[in-house]
């Protein structure tokens, strides 16, 4: 039987997070560092994981993108990967569904106007 990833960083609330692996390798969840929901007017619009330049890849094959992506899809909600950098100035943004591709269909660097001109459009708003 695989055994469960260690916890690897010691600031999250490590409490929860050995007791959960105690449940064993077939009860999976994930502490998702930086999700965000993007949302108008009480009325959810995105799901976005932020990452920092300097974090580690992200990798939509994962099986904890693969339920966010279910996630996105069940509530036919557009979810981005998007590494931003320190300086807040770019943005790599990836769609990771069908919903997402309607306003980035390929991977794309953004300025921050771009990108925030993007979750403006995604929210039928102008800036």
């Amino acid at each position: 039987m695989p055994k469960v990833k260690q916890e690897r960083t010691g600031w999250r609330d490590e409490g929860l997070s050995l007791r959960h692996r105690q449940w064993g390798f077939d009860c999976p969840m994930t502490d998702i560092d930086f999700l965000a929901l993007e949302y108008d007017t009480g009325k959810a619009k995105a799901i976005v994981e932020y990452k920092n330049e300097h974090a580690q890849l992200q990798y939509p094959s994962h099986p904890s993108y693969r339920a966010l992506i279910d996630l996105g899809n069940r509530a036919e909600l557009p979810v981005f990967a998007c590494r931003y950098s320190d300086d807040f100035s770019k943005y790599k943004v990836t769609a990771l569904n069908f919903h997402a591709s309607k306003f980035c269909p390929v991977p794309a660097e953004l300025t921050e106007r771009e990108w925030v001109s993007m979750l403006y459009k995604i929210r039928d708003r102008e800036i």
